[in-house]
């Protein structure tokens, strides 16, 4: 498939945006310092945006540099919401046992834990990352801001359709890897100008089959690292097994018929 070139209007249209996307992340940085309590909802909010800006600035080749800072940011503020997540699929996998108490307890106790405002330090910190990023955004030369662009989304398609394919070899990594690609892409373009690119309702739903097997595959290394090994609740670990690779098969099935759009074409992942 041929890569159609994005116009200097679309680029621009997508930079302001990001702009945009960047003021936004400070405020809700800020906001975090007048948290009334929901802690790990407002850090999933930031993360969700900081995944987008991420893919907006890999759309202008900035993923080396600006999308770092908000990397950054996210890892550092991960533990309210990854603790929310670990006791959500706790729920969901729904299994009951001798240690199932225990590790519910533990997992609720940790939630009530990191329900913490972060010191006023590390969000100061991190709102400096994202004036970087910003700064480092507005600093890209306009003048082949279109070639960029261009470039930035021929390379995130390719690196998405690469990921995806690689799915069916089942490693670990090659969930994340084409779980981190999906995000990437799906950010990038939405900050393009609406309709300029058609997204396949496949895509969404193979991020969310991605996501769910990802945080299976954080609460498993939890549960590994507590010292529920295979070797000590086998049935525990079967059930996880059975789960993941339900998941797993149906993320396979699902790249292997989504589209993968472009500027006025489209093309079919087939393995």
């Amino acid at each position: 498939m041929s890569m159609n070139s994005l116009s200097k209007q679309d680029a621009e249209f997508a930079r302001e945006q990001l702009a945009t996307g960047c003021k936004t992340m400070e405020r809700m940085l800020h906001g975090l310092l007048d948290s009334k309590g929901r802690i790990a909802e407002e850090v999933h909010a930031i993360r969700k945006l900081g995944k987008s800006l991420r893919g907006g600035f890999a759309l202008f080749r900035l993923q080396k540099s600006a999308a770092r800072e908000v990397q950054a940011i996210g890892r550092l503020l991960s533990e309210p919401r990854d603790a929310v997540s670990r006791l959500n699929t706790w729920h969901k996998l729904a299994w009951e046992g001798d240690a199932s108490a225990a590790i519910l307890g533990l997992l609720e106790q940790q939630t009530h834990s990191a329900a913490r405002r972060p010191p006023e330090a590390t969000v100061e910190w991190c709102a400096a990352r994202m004036t970087e990023a910003a700064k480092k955004l507005l600093e890209q030369p306009t003048t082949d801001l279109a070639e960029q662009a261009t470039l930035g989304l021929k390379n995130l398609h390719k690196q998405l359709a690469k990921r995806c394919r690689r799915l069916d070899h089942r490693g670990e990594e090659d969930f994340h890897d084409a779980r981190k690609a999906l995000k990437a892409y799906l950010g990038a373009i939405s900050y393009l100008p609406e309709g300029l690119i058609t997204l396949d309702p496949k895509m969404t739903e193979l991020a969310e089959l991605l996501g769910d097997e990802n945080d299976l595959a954080t609460l498993s290394a939890w549960i590994e690292g507590h010292g529920f090994t295979q070797d000590f609740e086998p049935y525990l670990w079967v059930k996880v097994t059975e789960r993941r690779l339900k998941l797993q098969k149906k993320a396979i099935r699902d790249a292997a018929q989504m589209v993968i759009g472009n500027v006025g074409a489209g093309t079919k992942l087939d393995f």
